[in-house]
Order: structure tokens, then C-alpha cells, then sequence
């Protein structure tokens, strides 16, 4: 293990300064850059907001001690050096502030405790060599809601991020995150703090026995709200030269913040309230723009509520000068409620992107963690996706085309001003997504399988689901409206094509699609030509 202490940056800008200082935007922007932070507090906010933290890595990796989440331990192992990248993880360390959550309601960002201490983990897969990376670096909230470091945008993308030679680089982002890392390996994880308290505290693990562990839980003695400039820190050490310590020599070109579900949700809260203020302080944004998947449009507290305080309302979804795209499930509306997806005016670089007939979340990717070791965290694994008839029940209906297509359309527009497509949304009507005589919701960015569908996909099984069902149509149903095999695949790719030519899909998406839209038509009996 090598230890590399970076310098930090601690730049002096007093209130009246910071209203002059030039945005220096990495993209051609569709809006005007926003002014700086007007009630920014130079010395405690200023100073935190342009540190970059201490970088403590690769951490040693031997056969008893190794990275949580893992490729080598997924649940189909995936050969990362087959595919030229490797899997690092690396320890940052620096202090955060903790902001008061009445004054940011009012535009303010002030603090409520000044410059607590932490270390934090990240997980880095990049390319091995230098010259196979594209520059792209997609800095992903790992996911908090099942009480560890959820990667889901990498087990979204994986397999595209890799043919694109990307970076993804996951954060650990909630206390009790930390605690599950903790618990897999507590001598590997030790450095790791996000205590605002210095007490006593048995760790978290959940009973396998009794499924009601609550991953939302409040750590004791630790802060929610370190996550701000934890983010940020992460945002300054990769937008400068300080940030090859952890691209393996390589400078970033350009990076994008991502986040799902409860993550997308700290996308909403971080773009509302802190980039500007981030902006102003550098110079420039240090994201060049921000990906939500399945997050709506909801935020939530910036310090620990006494209970975790999920979500606080909708988001205003201010203008930005960097590029923000939401992609939304079906799921979402029986998880936050139909209203949180409702059409409305957004400014000029913002895009809704909903997508019927797809769940909230993917339970079958092969690259989440095995089950031994989400045990090993002292969490509690889906134990359901192993029986045949419970996967054989689950919507197929994928959302990684959309959330590939939205990352693709984000590096675009920041880089050359090219504006992404526009938003699509769902039908609503008093309240409810509308439906078409195949049960599926109207509206939205629609493929070829859902416009030839071949039976109804729903996004959620029932209200608070995060995953969906099928209802497939049989074979001699097929045959009736579609005839063979080849003529449903050509209308579907017809179809797909055009999205390609919108904006709304990729070539890599497309083949998705079509091998989803193979599985089904086995599954269904329509024989092969």
C-alpha cells in the first residue's frame, strides 16, 4: 500500500468576492451561468467547499483482505483484468461541515458544526492502461437503502462503461454504509469515520431471521450530513491534476455525479443547494453534470433528522450551468406517488426522461455482491431471486438503455453544447399514469417493446414495490398480431432505430432491448426461424 498526501486548496474569497469571480463553464451552456451563492459564508463554507482530500491508496488487497462488492465475489464473477481494468479502492480523508437545514430553505448555506473529521472509502474500476480511457469519469452515490454501499449504477452500466473505456469511481455516502463495511472486515475498514460524537456503539447487524431491519436507521454518534462536502471533495480532487493519484496517472475530461433512487435523491439536494455555491468557489463546476435515476424529484435534509428523513418535497429544480437528466421508472409512481412525476416547466438544460413499463430496480444483475458476503456486512440479502418461479414473475422491462442513453447524451452536451433530447413524460390523468387496452402506461419515452408489446408490464407489483411483474401473452395470441418471430423483431428495431436517431437510445441500447425482447419471445414459445 502506498500512502500519497495531496495538497489542499484553501482559497480566501470574501462574501462580496465570490459575486465576481467568472464561472468558467465546461460545456457551451443552454442557460446563462447561475451568480455566485449570495449568502455564502467565505471562511467555513469556502474553504470546504474547494479542499481536496488526502488520498490513502490502492489499499493492499490479499486473499483475507479484500475490497467490499468485489467483482471477484459478485454473483457471477466477472474477470475485470479479461476486459483490461482493474478494481482499486482507495481512502479519503478530510474535514466536512455540517449545514443548517432552516437556512438552506432560505437560499442560505451556512453551518451548523464547523470542520469534523472524516475518512471515507471510494471504489475505483478504470481502464488499466492509460490510453484505453475515454477521460469520462462516472462518480456514482453508492445507494444506502438496503444499509451498504449499493453500486447500482455499476451494475447498470457495467458491461457499457467498460466498452467505452469509463471510469466509475462508487462513494460510500451514509454512516450506515460505513458500519456495514465495518462489519465485513473490521481491521481492513478501521480508518473509516464519520462520527460527529466519540461514543460507545455496538455494530449494526441484522437478524437473517427476522426480515424487519431498517437500513434507513440514524448511526449514533455519526452525521448524515458530512455527505455535502464529501461529494464536493470528491468533485475537487478529480477536477484537477490531484485526481490521476486515482485514475492511475490519467486526467479526467470530464466528470459526471450520478445517483438512484435514495442517491438520486442526494443528486436532487446537492444540485439545489450546493452547486452554485461549489461553482462560485472554484471557479467552474467541478461535475459537469448530474444523472438521477429513479430519484423523482424529491430531496431531503441536509443534517441528520432525529429518524433518517428520507425525503422533505418536491425539488424547485433550479437552472444550473452544467447539464441535469432525470430518468424515471413506472415503479417510481407507486413508490413516491404519481404526483412527484407530473409534466411542469423545467429551465433549458434539465430533461425528465420517463420510461414506461420498467421497475424501480434490477434484482437480477449478476455483479451485486454474493450472498456470503452481504451476510459478511451484517445485512440481509434478496434470498428471492434464487426460486425459479420468482424470477420467472419479475418485469423484464429494462431501464439500463435509458440511464446509458442519458449518461451518453450528458457527456455530449458537456462537452460540445449538443442538448440532450427532449423530456418525455408519462400520461396522467387525476392523478394516475393513464393506460392503453394492454394495460401499459401511455407516454414517456417509448421502444419497440413497449409499442408492440408483448403483454403488460408493470412497473411495480403493488404501491411501494421496487420491482415489477409481467403478464405475458401467449403464443397463438402472438401469432394473431404479430405473426413470426422476424416480422415482431423488425417492427421492434423500426422502432428502436428512430429512438437512436432522437437521442433517446444508443446502439448499445438497442441490442439490449433486442436481447430482452428474445428472452420474452422464448419464454412465450414463438419458435425460432
Amino acid at each position: 500500500m502506498t500512502t500519497q498526501r495531496l495538497t489542499r486548496r484553501h482559497i480566501a474569497v470574501t462574501a462580496a468576492a465570490l459575486g465576481a469571480i467568472g464561472l468558467t463553464a465546461t460545456m457551451a451552456p443552454a442557460v446563462a451561468a447561475p451568480p455566485a451563492h449570495p449568502h455564502a459564508e467565505p471562511d467555513a463554507v469556502t474553504e470546504s467547499l474547494t479542499a481536496v482530500p488526502d488520498v490513502v491508496g490502492p489499499i493492499a488487497v490479499t486473499e483475507d483482505s479484500y475490497p467490499w462488492s468485489t467483482m471477484e465475489r459478485a454473483r457471477q464473477p466477472l474477470d475485470l483484468a479479461a476486459r483490461g481494468y482493474v478494481e482499486e479502492e482507495y481512502f479519503l480523508s478530510g474535514t466536512a461541515n455540517v449545514y443548517d437545514d432552516d437556512a438552506a430553505a432560505e437560499g442560505e448555506l451556512s453551518v451548523v458544526t464547523e470542520d469534523v473529521d472524516y475518512t471515507n472509502h471510494i471504489l475505483v474500476r478504470r481502464p488499466a492502461h492509460k490510453g484505453d480511457s475515454s477521460g469520462v469519469v462516472l462518480v456514482d452515490i453508492l445507494n444506502a437503502s438496503n444499509g451498504f454501499p449499493g453500486e447500482d449504477h455499476w451494475r447498470r452500466m457495467w458491461d457499457w462503461a467498460m466498452d467505452e473505456g469509463h471510469t466509475v469511481v462508487g462513494v460510500t455516502s451514509k454512516p450506515i454504509q460505513v458500519d456495514a463495511l465495518k462489519n465485513f472486515d473490521a481491521e481492513r475498514y478501521a480508518p473509516l469515520t464519520w462520527d460527529v460524537e466519540d461514543v460507545e456503539r455496538e455494530p449494526i447487524v441484522a437478524d437473517p431471521d427476522d426480515p424487519s431491519f431498517n437500513p434507513f436507521m440514524v448511526v449514533p454518534g455519526a452525521e448524515e450530513g458530512l455527505a455535502w462536502d464529501i461529494l464536493t471533495q470528491v468533485g475537487t480532487l478529480l477536477d484537477g491534476n490531484d485526481g490521476r493519484a486515482v485514475l492511475g496517472g490519467e486526467k479526467a475530461k470530464t466528470v459526471l455525479l450520478m445517483g438512484q433512487s435514495q442517491s438520486g435523491i442526494y443528486i436532487n439536494t446537492y444540485a439545489t443547494h450546493f452547486h452554485e455555491a461549489v461553482t462560485a468557489a472554484n471557479g467552474g463546476p467541478v461535475f459537469d453534470g448530474y444523472l438521477n435515476s429513479v430519484g423523482a424529484v424529491l430531496e431531503r435534509p441536509l443534517q441528520q433528522a432525529d429518524t433518517d428523513g428520507f425525503v422533505v418535497g418536491p425539488g424547485s429544480e433550479p437552472a444550473l450551468d452544467v447539464p441535469f437528466i432525470t430518468v424515471t421508472s413506472e415503479g417510481d409512481a407507486g413508490l413516491f406517488g404519481a404526483a412527484t412525476l407530473a409534466e411542469k416547466d423545467l429551465p433549458d438544460n434539465r430533461r425528465h426522461w420517463q420510461v414506461p413499463g420498467t421497475p424501480h430496480t434490477d434484482l437480477l444483475s449478476p455483479v451485486i455482491p454474493a450472498d456470503a458476503e452481504i451476510y459478511k456486512a451484517g445485512r440481509l440479502p434478496n434470498t428471492d431471486v434464487h426460486k425459479e418461479e420468482f424470477r420467472d414473475a419479475l418485469n423484464p422491462y429494462p431501464l439500463e438503455p435509458t440511464i446509458i442513453a442519458a449518461a451518453e447524451a450528458l457527456v455530449s452536451w458537456s462537452k460540445t453544447g449538443k442538448e440532450a433530447a427532449p423530456s418525455q413524460w408519462f400520461d396522467q390523468a387525476d392523478g394516475a399514469l393513464v393506460r392503453d387496452e394492454s394495460g401499459n402506461v401511455t407516454g414517456g419515452v417509448r421502444y419497440g417493446l413497449i409499442e408492440y408489446p408483448l403483454g403488460s408490464y408493470l412497473g411495480a407489483s403493488k404501491p411501494g414495490s421496487v420491482y415489477g411483474s409481467v403478464d405475458l401473452i401467449t403464443a397463438e395470441e402472438f401469432g394473431q398480431t404479430y405473426g413470426t418471430r422476424a416480422e415482431y423483431l423488425a417492427l421492434v428495431a423500426e422502432v428502436d432505430a428512430q429512438q437512436i436517431d432522437a437521442g433517446y437510445l444508443t446502439e448499445w441500447g438497442a441490442e439490449y432491448l433486442a436481447g430482452v425482447a428474445a428472452d420474452l419471445l422464448d419464454r412465450i414459445g414463438v419458435p425460432a426461424e
